[in-house]
């Protein structure tokens, strides 16, 4: 499989150049030896992945673990909701921070709580709703990394603490200079869920709850607070307390040797803001390399899901889709969340996107990424 995934981004890219006419006959004889070793800067694809200790751990690095060795090797992993972790040339990167630990009686299970984080280069918030950020500021206090956001979270984060140097407000449109990295911006759209229209979705799992009438109380003594915490500091009228249209933040990261990746951390609908950054991206001849973006609908549509995903993969046309935000199913807020199937997103891309490999990451199993090559080695079972 990782044969033919190179011969095709081969056919893909020699097509955008001008090159296919000439030398299509030479790309499909190659994908009829899509059996033989494939060597790619003088190694056969798995051997990358093969020697490198981050590939082959469950262990984050912003946890201890192991930083890829091979400069080519990214590794990505992820711990529910729309946080993940990067590992790229010695640096941690955190997209979102909110980790498993007693705040919640209903928070997902990942294994890894705050108190573990140890190294962090940068937190970059997609969106500064509890459940997205609210172990940011003591991370950021405990390994000096400078927290990202948007205004609505400001307040937050100087009451927990946060040191000013360490808080970097960003409305979407800049463009941030770091060692080894460049960050773009682009102002997103939070998903709405209209609740008339999840209310059958809202019976379905409270029918079917197999919780006690003492979790279930404790549940929604938890959630009445957490929401009475929200209310009170998100405002629709006033643009540095609206998290809707003001306080949601797309990134688009360039590292150094090239490769780009996309982090949204919602399922809103596509802003003119991502657009214009797409186009502007694709325009200078660029490519995007790998996407994680917001898979969801509050009402479990799945069929509404997959029309704002298929949109925005069809809009960044990134090589490999990571989808966040597609597994909670643990009823953190006040309405049900659902768990978003994947199978039928990635049907759904093979027929409309048909150049774009999804993958559905499981809990801290690293995904290693070649860079030069957009090859990539899940490792679900790993230990």
């Amino acid at each position: 499989m990782r044969a033919e995934f190179s011969l095709a981004n081969l056919r893909r890219n020699t097509e955008k150049n001008g090159k296919m006419k000439s030398h299509k006959w030479f790309a499909y004889i190659l994908a009829g030896l899509v059996g033989l070793p494939l060597a790619l800067h003088g190694q056969a694809p798995s051997a990358v992945f093969d020697k490198e200790p981050a590939c082959h751990t469950l262990k984050p690095a912003s946890a201890g673990g192991p930083l890829p060795q091979n400069p080519d090797v990214l590794v990505l992993r992820y711990f529910s909701y729309g946080n993940y972790e990067v590992a790229y040339r010695g640096k941690v990167l955190l997209l979102d921070a909110f980790y498993d630990n007693s705040r919640s009686p209903i928070a997902a299970p990942t294994g890894l709580k705050e108190s573990d984080i140890t190294k962090a280069d940068g937190i970059f918030i997609g969106h500064t709703h509890f459940d997205h950020y609210q172990d940011a500021p003591a991370v950021a206090k405990r390994t000096g990394a400078t927290v990202y956001l948007g205004p609505p979270g400001l307040a937050y984060v100087r009451a927990q603490g946060l040191p000013e140097n360490q808080i970097r407000i960003v409305r979407g449109g800049e463009t941030i200079k770091l060692n080894g990295y460049t960050v773009q911006t682009a102002l997103g759209i939070h998903m709405a869920t209209d609740p008339k229209k999840s209310a059958a979705y809202q019976e379905l799992i409270t029918k079917t709850s197999t919780a006690t009438e003492e979790q279930k109380k404790e549940q929604e003594a938890w959630k009445d607070k957490g929401m009475s915490n929200y209310l009170h500091t998100e405002d629709p009228l006033d643009p540095e307390r609206d998290t809707m249209y003001h306080g949601t933040i797309v990134y688009v990261f360039t590292f150094d040797s090239g490769f780009r990746l996309v982090y949204s951390d919602t399922a809103g609908v596509l802003s003119g803001g991502e657009r214009a950054l797409a186009d502007s991206i694709h325009a200078d001849g660029g490519k995007i390399d790998l996407a994680i973006l917001g898979y969801l609908d509050g009402g479990f549509s799945v069929n509404t899901a997959i029309r704002l995903a298929t949109t925005k993969v069809k809009t960044w046309q990134p090589s490999i889709f990571l989808p966040s935000h597609h597994h909670d199913g643990d009823l953190l807020y006040a309405w049900p969340m659902p768990e978003m199937p994947t199978a039928p997103l990635f049907e759904a891309f093979r027929e409309q996107a048909p150049d774009i490999r999804g993958i559905e990451p499981l809990y801290s199993s690293p995904i290693c990424v070649n860079t030069k090559t957009d090859e990539f080695f899940v490792g679900n079972y790993v230990r």
